[in-house]
């Protein structure tokens, strides 16, 4: 269960404390034929699985009735720790659409009394356990916790239970968040994979659906109408089947997406309609949200913005229960540029001064470098199991080899000889492997932090930047037809707005220096220890034979290093005084560093500490191919000496 659910009544009449052989009717077939075999089972174990029953079917139509049926299972699980675990996980299915402490809670308490046990049928649901305490991590804006869990736990032990479903419903959740990433290439990766093996299950299912509608989704989104219209089809050939799907609104809302690129409008809001409809029915908040995001997005490309603000808004009010900042800024983006283009610039202003307090750029930054990192390691996981495959084929030789010396002892000498020789070439070739991998994850995270430092640039100076700009001329043009009393009001609100203009250029110039590109790394380091001297800190700058030969993409690594040190300098070293050295000797850059702040302190190894910002610095001096050495003691500053590799263009 990974959907998020709605909170029903309790149905009268009903309390925890039924007795055993209680048969509450409820007037649906299923459950009242499951509530029969409760008061006839004879077992305890047999009375604790109905119940799991029971609460699974209620926890997508009334999480109250869940509830109880899975509290009402504990009484026949006391001395049964399996059943108990799978007790606490079906609470927590039932918890997991209105109370994430306590769903997370029983999903953990489940794990702990579940891991004793190696069958198939526990590893299975220590996969489900996983999968859905990472989808809660998810929900509270923690998309890395979620591939983390996914990669680290839910996809191992899927793979061991050898539940291929599964294992194909974690690479579609996969998909999804790669998606939200606008990483649509991986994104139709992992769907593939899902869709390949459930196709090869040959058994049609609502999960099979799910993966074509969203691959459908993905090629909408570059653009490959065909494609996607394929998908759609074979989405509906599944889902026709059963027109009581909670998956259906998702369906319509692609559906929608589908006909608004072919800019058939009719078509789009009729299936939007469609799947509004059956959202509201399911009580889907989370899809009908979506689905009039994307009414607003129809009504907005026929020039009807009156409309286009109407679902915006009701989009923003259904969004009001899950805690996804990335939603929330997108939804107030959107409000702040259709209320200014309907010329109601107050609410606007609001809209943006809202949309800047939600705003996190470095969080953005740090999501997208967190998931390629852990989808690295899983990669880099894959390969050491192909290593280990080889480690144990030596093995094997080794005893063959051993065999043979004792048969034919010459014969034995050579074969020995050369086997020994093979096995160095090859520790050295799975040596380089292994170096290799490493620097490509770390020039992965480097090249896509650079990537979306210029992406988060480019939206604050032409989006928010280009919007500010907007207000403040026509406050300007408005401020002519005041009084002279008003005057001194909106002169104070423009000049508010001209500063919020050049606040965001300044954070914008900051992640994407510009003077790097138009007058070379030295004039920019200079520019760099301008701008960062202070009263309280002074910074002395030394360039000596910087060459501009550099390549670009080493220059920027050089300058963020640069970057990166005098931070470090100015927020945790106390300094009043820094000493800048920037040098290059044929292929070396030397770069020194010198405070005389507080140090660090005498606990603390300076070679092997990772705190205050010298992690990163360790990471892209290692990229680089280059040394780093740090040198400090308590009260009397910290020296930093790094060496770095250069190749300049020919």
């Amino acid at each position: 269960m990974k959907t998020i659910l709605a909170i029903s009544v309790l149905i009268a009449g009903w309390t925890l404390d039924w007795p055993a052989n209680a048969q509450s009717k409820t007037g649906n077939p299923y459950t009242d034929s499951l509530l029969t075999r409760v008061a006839a089972a004879a077992a305890d174990s047999a009375k604790a699985r109905l119940l799991f029953q029971l609460s699974d079917y209620w926890s997508e139509r009334d999480s109250a009735q869940s509830v109880q049926f899975a509290d009402r299972s504990f009484q026949y699980t006391p001395k049964n720790s399996f059943l108990r675990g799978l007790a606490h996980f079906y609470r927590a299915g039932a918890y997991f659409s209105y109370d994430v402490i306590k769903s997370q809670q029983d999903y953990l308490s489940a794990d702990s009394l579940l891991m004793h046990f190696s069958s198939k049928e526990a590893l299975q649901y220590r996969s489900r356990i996983w999968h859905n305490y990472g989808a809660l991590e998810q929900r509270k804006d923690n998309s890395e916790a979620f591939v983390d869990l996914i990669l680290s736990k839910a996809i191992p032990y899927a793979q061991a239970a050898g539940d291929q479903k599964r294992v194909a419903w974690n690479y579609m959740d996969l998909g999804a968040v790669f998606m939200n990433y606008k990483n649509y290439t991986r994104a139709s990766e992992y769907y593939d994979k899902a869709i390949d093996i459930l196709n090869a299950a040959g058994e049609p299912s609502s999960l099979l659906a799910e993966c074509y509608v969203q691959r459908a989704k993905s090629d909408i989104l570059q653009d490959s109408l065909h494609i996607a219209q394929v998908a759609l089809s074979q989405a509906f050939q599944i889902l026709s089947v059963d027109r009581d799907s909670s998956y259906l609104p998702v369906y319509y809302l692609v559906e929608g997406m589908y006909h608004s690129k072919r800019k058939q409008w009719k078509q789009a809001i009729a299936a939007l309609d469609t799947g509004e409809a059956i959202a509201h029915q399911l009580r889907r908040t989370y899809d009908e949200a979506s689905i009039a995001y994307e009414k607003s997005q129809v009504y907005k490309q026929q020039g009807l913005l009156g409309e286009a603000k109407h679902f915006l808004e009701k989009a923003y009010n259904l969004q009001q229960g899950y805690e996804i900042s990335n939603n929330f800024r997108l939804l107030l983006f959107e409000l702040a540029k259709t209320e200014a283009a309907l010329g109601q610039h107050d609410t606007a202003f609001n809209r943006l001064m809202e949309y800047v307090q939600v705003s996190d750029s470095f969080f953005m930054k740090r999501t997208a470098v967190a998931i390629a990192d852990q989808e690295s390691k899983y990669r880099v996981a894959e390969k050491e199991k192909e290593l280990l495959r080889l480690q144990n084929r030596n093995q094997v030789q080794r005893l063959i080899l051993y065999f043979g010396i004792c048969l034919f002892v010459l014969v034995g000498a050579f074969a020995f000889y050369a086997y020994r020789q093979r096995k160095k070439r090859e520790a050295q070739r799975l040596n380089a492997i292994q170096q290799h991998l490493e620097i490509q994850v770390a020039k992965a995270q480097l090249q896509g932090e650079e990537k979306e430092r210029q992406r988060i640039a480019r939206d604050l100076h032409d989006g928010l930047g280009g919007l500010l700009a907007g207000i403040k001329l026509n406050l300007s043009v408005a401020n002519h037809d005041k009084q002279q009393g008003e005057h001194v009001e909106l002169e104070k609100i423009i000049a508010q707005v001209d500063d919020s203009v050049h606040e965001l250029r300044r954070i914008a110039r900051n992640m994407v220096p510009e003077i790097l590109i138009r007058s070379g790394l030295a004039n920019a380091i200079k520019d760099l220890c301008e701008v960062m001297t202070t009263d309280k800190m002074a910074i002395t700058c030394e360039i000596l034979n910087l060459s501009e030969a550099i390549p670009q993409q080493q220059k920027i690594e050089i300058y963020r290093i640069v970057q990166e040190l005098l931070t470090n300098a100015a927020k945790h070293s106390g300094a009043t005084e820094v000493f800048l050295q920037c040098s290059k000797v044929q292929d070396h850059v030397y770069i020194t560093i010198e405070d005389n702040g507080r140090g660090m302190s005498q606990h603390v190894d300076p070679k092997k500490t990772n705190g205050m910002g010298l992690g990163n610095i360790r990471s892209r001096v290692a990229y680089m191919q280059g040394k780093i050495d740090v040198h400090s003691v308590p009260k009397k500053g910290v020296i930093v000496n790094i060496e770095i590799n250069v190749a300049e263009k020919k």
